[in-house]
């Protein structure tokens, strides 16, 4: 990184000009096949709330709720009552992922407009989403939205066992940072935490590569990707 000399010839971060602490307005954002839907406390829509309550009960196993910091939602109660407490993370935005059906949910977690950081976090892709152009195309939304809005640095966080969260991170151009031992404990097991973050330096090339794998030209008939987003940040962030 850039750096400095003090009076005292000793390296320092380099001063940082016309900075302002960020203010983040959250609203609706719309891809070409997915829309985040703001559901903050104050704002919940009901139909919202029911909709994907049917998705979460069509899950076909628990594993999606295995990395998360809370159990399987058992209710719609119990959801509506995690939407109005933003799920206990102080400050959160979250936004419910509509693909024609609601089928998931993120949040925009720890938000430091001070230093101009934000996490993509509390990641609830359901088995209708993972693996899809959704998916890519949410964190490309929520990636345009942060950095628009000033963001210097959004982070991405996992516990370390989530392999598939690790990799994940790794393919929408996180760059691993480091791992915090014995970081938290979640549902009364350790848990040593991944470091992921993407830099407001980094988008500009990024967002190309993004922008490209989601052209329609890159999809075949069946709506199959014929070149895969590492390799468009492979050309792009070389």
């Amino acid at each position: 990184m850039p750096q400095q000399y003090n009076q005292w010839g000793q390296s320092v971060g380099m001063t940082l000009t016309q900075f302002e602490p960020c203010q983040f307005r959250c609203k609706t954002e719309v891809g070409q096949s997915v829309r985040l839907i703001p559901m903050l406390p104050d704002q919940l829509d009901d139909s919202l709330l029911q909709r994907l309550w049917q998705t979460v009960q069509q899950e076909p196993d628990e594993r999606c709720w295995t990395y998360l910091p809370y159990s399987q939602i058992q209710s719609m109660q119990q959801l509506l009552d995690y939407f109005q407490q933003s799920f206990h993370f102080a400050g959160s935005m979250h936004y419910v992922i509509e693909v024609g059906a609601i089928v998931g949910w993120v949040g925009l977690l720890n938000v430091r407009p001070a230093h101009a950081v934000i996490e993509i976090g509390n990641v609830y892709f359901s088995s209708l989403m993972k693996q899809s152009t959704a998916a890519t195309e949410t964190i490309y939304l929520l990636l345009k939205a942060c950095f628009a809005a000033g963001f210097r640095r959004v982070e991405w966080k996992c516990d370390d066992l989530n392999t598939p969260s690790k990799n994940a991170a790794l393919r929408f151009g996180f760059q691993f940072e480091g791992l915090f031992r014995q970081h938290v404990i979640v549902k009364g097991r350790n848990r040593d935490t991944a470091w992921f973050a993407m830099l407001d330096q980094d988008w500009p090339m990024l967002s190309q590569a993004y922008e490209a794998w989601l052209n329609t030209n890159n999809f075949d008939e069946q709506g199959q990707q014929k070149i895969h987003l590492k390799e468009f940040i492979q050309l792009y962030c070389a």
